[in-house]
């Protein structure tokens, strides 16, 4: 999947009103500009509709013919025109004419109508310069158009405005969230504010870091209590085992029954060291960090992991192209990464196999021969999730190299290619 965009809330929010502000302007203005026209259209036809009345009423009926000449002439904006035919009562067209006052040719609504003189039929041509109204429609158009960008423009300034301070708390809470250390075991004090939510908020994060708290310090206890309470009966346990096995007088299936004790007091003991070292990862109890030579912890590693390679007759390739990749982490942890890595790639080995351990740019490389199908991803770097049960472990080193990874960002991956399993860790 790819990444999300993220976008601050007030942006997000602000959108959604510039768009309702874009969709009411693109459906406003055009309604407003053909309604206004329509209404005036209306408004002069019925104003030319009235001016005929008026002329068929008093004038036409003492009209004579040969007087229609000196009445076209007397009537700059009426005209009897002979019957052209296509007009049936009154007709209305918008088109330019020529405006004697104006001395130029202006657009007019004219109306056309059927007139009678002397029994014969003429044709009453009246006009109205609708120029000037049209110049009026469209400027108030123009002033509305205005009006809206002024209005979006105006949101956008009062949201940034009222942004700054009425989220001003807000953020406030979030930078104290993020310098919050669970380590330090204080709990942060979030500044009063007026705002009913976010007074809300800081008293539910102000919870819920109380609670978190008090779960480290309970889980920070009980991982010291556990370390010395489980390690010590076991160490006795172990030296009693290697006293027993000493004696002379024991049997050869007593000294079998014993082996296998010492065996499994030995693994109990591992896992034991390994629960622990999650526990303290998971609680955050490795803060010191120093600056740590990648090369040189991998070489330190190596100088007694070698021999078990050997002993399982494991051909080991070493290539460190980078010997000043450096990192700042806690120098255990580090050398417990790389401990659990090279050491997984040998328990899963197979014999005469191949193992290879590259360090190049920021990436160390583990790559090992072992079962031929790929390993599920899903139980992968689960804790006990054991890919192989002919192989004797605990089943917590790739988790605890999981953890390490997700403490300081390093990301962890695992592909299988030509019978090769292959562990890569990119030191971000």
């Amino acid at each position: 999947m790819g990444r999300i965009k993220k976008r601050k809330l007030l942006n997000k929010t602000l959108s959604y009103y510039l768009a309702f502000g874009g969709l009411l302007l693109l459906i406003a203005l055009p309604s407003y500009y053909f309604y206004y026209q329509k209404y005036y259209v209306h408004e002069i036809d019925e104003y030319l509709l009235g001016q005929k009345d008026e002329i068929t009423k008093n004038r036409l009926n003492t009209l004579r013919l040969e007087e229609i000449p000196l009445w076209n002439k007397f009537n700059s904006n009426k005209k009897i025109l002979p019957d052209d035919g296509e007009t049936e009562t009154s007709r209305f067209i918008t088109s330019e004419c020529y405006d004697e006052h104006e001395k130029k040719n202006v657009l007019c609504r004219i109306l056309y109508s059927k007139i009678q003189v002397e029994g014969k039929e003429y044709v009453l041509s009246i006009f109205l310069n609708i120029y000037e109204a049209k110049k009026i429609i469209q400027f108030g158009t123009a002033f509305q158009l205005i009006f809206f960008f002024t209005l979006l423009l105006g949101f956008v300034v009062i949201t940034h405005l009222l942004y700054k301070k009425l989220w001003k708390p807000f953020y406030q809470t979030l930078s104290d969230i993020e310098t919050f250390n669970i380590r330090n075991s204080e709990i942060p004090s979030f500044p009063v504010n007026d705002i009913r939510e976010f007074s809300q908020l800081n008293q539910a994060v102000e919870t819920l870091i109380a609670n978190s708290v008090q779960a480290y310090k309970i889980q920070k206890e009980f991982t010291e209590n556990a370390s010395h309470e489980m390690q010590t009966p076991l160490a006795v346990f172990q030296s009693k085992l290697d006293i027993m096995l000493q004696q002379q007088d024991l049997s050869e299936n007593q000294i079998q029954i014993m082996q296998l004790l010492y065996e499994a007091t030995s693994r109990l003991t591992r896992i034991n060291k390994n629960l622990l070292l999650l526990a303290k990862i998971d609680n955050l109890q490795f803060f010191d960090t120093q600056e740590l030579n990648v090369a040189e912890i991998l070489d330190n590693t190596l100088s007694f992991l070698m021999e078990q390679s050997e002993a399982n007759r494991i051909t080991t390739a070493i290539n460190i192209s980078n010997k000043n990749l450096m990192l700042q982490a806690n120098k255990t942890l580090s050398e417990s990464l790389i401990n659990n890595l090279i050491t997984n790639a040998i328990k899963h080995n197979i014999p005469d196999g191949n193992l290879s351990i590259e360090l190049e740019q920021n990436m160390l490389i583990v790559s090992n021969t072992g079962t031929e199908k790929s390993l599920d991803q899903e139980m992968l770097f689960r804790r006990f999730g054991r890919m192989n049960e002919k192989v004797k472990g605990s089943g917590l080193g790739l988790a605890i190299v999981k953890q390490i990874c997700i403490q300081y960002g390093w990301d962890i991956t695992y592909d299988y290619e030509n019978d090769t399993h292959r562990f890569t860790i990119v030191f971000n």
